[in-house]
């Protein structure tokens, strides 16, 4: 259990929580395997799911068009990234706060190992303990802060490059 703690203890989601907290955490959390090329989570389906990597590597694939993204047309999707247990990375924590469609596909790489957390069972500790509710959300809020951030600077090259191209036609 002790080395459990400390793998979540390096996931910025569950920074600053005591070794107590995080084992809460681990009470509500199961450990999943999926294989190599398994889909995790589809972008634009509801999910009230979140997953912690313990071991492999997945890739966060976006549609480039909008609407219906179509898994059979691989040049309208993009790999955007990859993680892997050593990022401790967690992905679908959105699904924690509201009923959302995904906003990205998630694939496995190779042979993966997660914690997954629900909603339900999420929400229903952070209200039986407002301390621990309050330091996950406030570290979900920095999450949430820096990925706007960094989409932000991303629309601004975008649109930089954009206009670039228009004067240039």
């Amino acid at each position: 259990m002790e080395q459990e703690i400390a793998l979540l203890r390096e996931t910025e989601l569950f920074r600053d929580l005591s070794g107590e907290q995080i084992g809460k955490i681990l009470k509500i959390s199961r450990k999943v395997t999926f294989p190599e090329g398994e889909v995790i989570m589809r972008e634009g389906e509801e999910g009230d799911t979140m997953y912690i990597i313990l071991e492999g590597t997945v890739e966060v694939v976006k549609s480039l068009v909008m609407g219906d993204p179509d898994e059979e047309a691989n040049e309208k999707n993009k790999v955007f990234t990859r993680l892997d247990a050593s990022d401790h990375a967690v992905f679908g924590e959105i699904a924690l706060l509201e009923m959302m469609r995904r906003t990205a596909t998630i694939k496995t790489v190779t042979k993966c190992r997660f914690y997954e957390i629900k909603k339900e069972s999420f929400l229903s500790l952070t209200e039986a303990d407002h301390e621990l509710g309050y330091r996950i959300f406030l570290n979900l809020a920095r999450i949430v802060s820096a990925r706007l951030r960094k989409a932000d600077e991303d629309t601004i090259k975008l649109t930089t490059a954009l206009s670039i191209i228009l004067r240039e036609s």
